[in-house]
């Protein structure tokens, strides 16, 4: 008998071995979207587990252009309000409907603002609407609960390429990733710790195309239909939140793919439903907030941070006095304002052309900087210059040094550089050796070249002058790689 118990222990130990094995693996194997990613859908949704239960006032729900649209820490800064952004990649409503109920679960929200941006034919070859890859997206990090089992069952009855067997074993559907994996995969709860934006993802960069045009309300009748099965859907939504007490307002951000016959039929299913609806589209809308497609949109689609500050902004009025929502002080929302504000302060430094002000950005212990000339460097180097360089640290000057090599790399724990007239090199490690770096660099005369590779990457632009790559520590990636050409009076910058 003892014998035979001593077995069974044997095999129940042997059971449990086995099963944190395999939840090890999956850990491991399932694509992660930290911070780093555009749309950090990792991040975002283990993030909204980390807030203090019943603090969130508002929710966001939708695809991308919400993600890029709505911007929780704005619309704390600027009105007291507490806010989450759920959204996520091609989120159909769904994933929204069921990503709503999860989120009740944790918080009482009074509001839920949701983007209509995929009510709409988006892909038309999927039964969701979207790919098989957003639904994963979605569900890999909701918990495990009776919401996660109805998510993931209905998908499956939606979609029959899909298999219930592949979300609770997520190592049958991402078994080949073995040789895709990365530090993320590894690193797993440092990286989960960034969800400071709280679901919000800030783009860069600007669209700089004409082309788009507002719509004009009224003009026509037309109608565009929704897709069946997200029409339904956002029944399921509106009627959760009445049995709940929250108030659904209905949003559509600017895009190019939103047209007349969409904005008539949100418009009809908000009327017919006593629902709030800004389409910010609509021409009046549009000029009230003050936004310049060209320049407030990264694409065809998807604001960019000044665009999402405006829409926000414009939000934010909305929810105070329509909604009735009440600023507050929150301890969650108050420590990630340091955050938001280097985030803001690395966009201005992707924006700024003029060298001085640059050079003077990059005194931060946030950044590590790397510095590689070509060709000629030196003959616009002036006193000024000397003076900025000086406060990064940097004392082997250029100044006087014509068509000569340059070398330069500034991290927190200090400076390297070298200057000379034979080629340079210089390589190392950043972040406790976790990330590789290359320099080279060589004058006219030297073989008028230069190099900045980070983790194997190439990213100096290969032209006259100083070519400067800038690192973030808190964002764990490149943010900047720019050169100013200090040959020429004026040091043009060329990205």
């Amino acid at each position: 008998m003892r014998e035979h118990r001593r077995f069974i222990g044997k095999g129940i130990l042997f059971c449990l071995l086995v099963g944190m094995l395999v939840l090890q693996v999956n850990r491991i194997l399932i694509p992660k979207f930290f911070y780093t990613n555009s749309w950090p859908t990792t991040t975002a949704y283990l993030g909204f587990y980390e807030m203090e239960r019943n603090s969130v006032d508002v929710l966001f729900f939708g695809s991308s252009h919400a993600v890029n649209g709505f911007n929780p820490q704005e619309l704390y800064n600027q009105y007291g309000i507490t806010s989450y952004n759920l959204g996520c990649e091609q989120q159909n409503l769904v994933l929204s409907y069921y990503w709503l109920k999860e989120a009740l679960r944790y918080q009482t929200p009074k509001v839920v603002v949701l983007d209509g941006y995929i009510l709409f034919p988006y892909n038309r070859n999927e039964p969701l609407n979207s790919a098989e890859a957003c639904s994963r997206k979605a569900l890999d990090f909701m918990r495990w609960s009776s919401v996660k089992k109805e998510a993931i069952d209905t998908i499956c009855e939606i979609d029959k390429k899909q298999t219930v067997l592949s979300y609770y074993l997520p190592n049958i559907r991402y078994h080949t990733r073995w040789m895709g994996l990365s530090e993320d995969d590894f690193t797993f709860e440092e990286m989960e710790k960034h969800y400071e934006l709280k679901g919000y993802s800030a783009l860069t960069y600007s669209y700089n195309q004409e082309g788009y045009q507002p719509l004009i309300k009224g003009s026509t009748e037309e109608r565009t239909e929704m897709v069946e099965l997200m029409r339904e859907y956002l029944d399921k939504i509106r009627v959760l939140c009445e049995e709940h007490g929250i108030q659904l307002v209905l949003v559509k951000t600017p895009a190019m793919s939103q047209d007349i016959g969409k904005y008539n039929t949100m418009q009809a299913y908000a009327s017919e439903h006593q629902l709030l609806f800004y389409d910010f589209n609509e021409q009046a809308l549009y000029q009230e907030i003050g936004y310049q497609f060209a320049m407030d949109s990264a694409d065809s689609g998807h604001g960019n941070l000044w665009g999402a500050k405006k829409v926000t902004s414009y939000l934010g009025k909305i929810l105070t006095e329509n909604c009735g929502i009440e600023g507050k002080i929150h301890t969650d929302w108050e420590n990630s304002r340091a955050y938001y504000e280097q985030v803001q302060k690395d966009v201005a430094l992707t924006k700024e052309t003029n060298i001085y002000p640059y050079l003077s950005m990059l005194d931060d212990p946030e950044y590590v900087v790397f510095i590689a000339a070509k060709d000629e460097a030196s003959n616009s180097i002036d006193e000024k210059l000397v003076e900025e360089f000086e406060r990064l640290g940097l004392k082997a000057s250029l100044k006087g040094q014509y068509r000569s090599s340059y070398l330069a790399v500034v991290t927190p724990e200090g400076v390297k550089e070298e200057v000379g007239y034979d080629k340079l090199e210089d390589k190392g490690m950043i972040r406790d050796g976790r990330v590789a770096y290359w320099l080279q660099s060589g004058g006219y005369d030297n073989g008028n070249m230069c190099s900045i590779k980070v983790s194997g990457q190439e990213y100096a632009k290969g032209l006259r002058g100083l070519n400067i790559v800038v690192y973030s520590l808190v964002q764990k990636k490149v943010i900047d790689a720019v050169c100013f050409d200090t040959c020429d009076a004026g040091c043009k910058a060329f990205r």
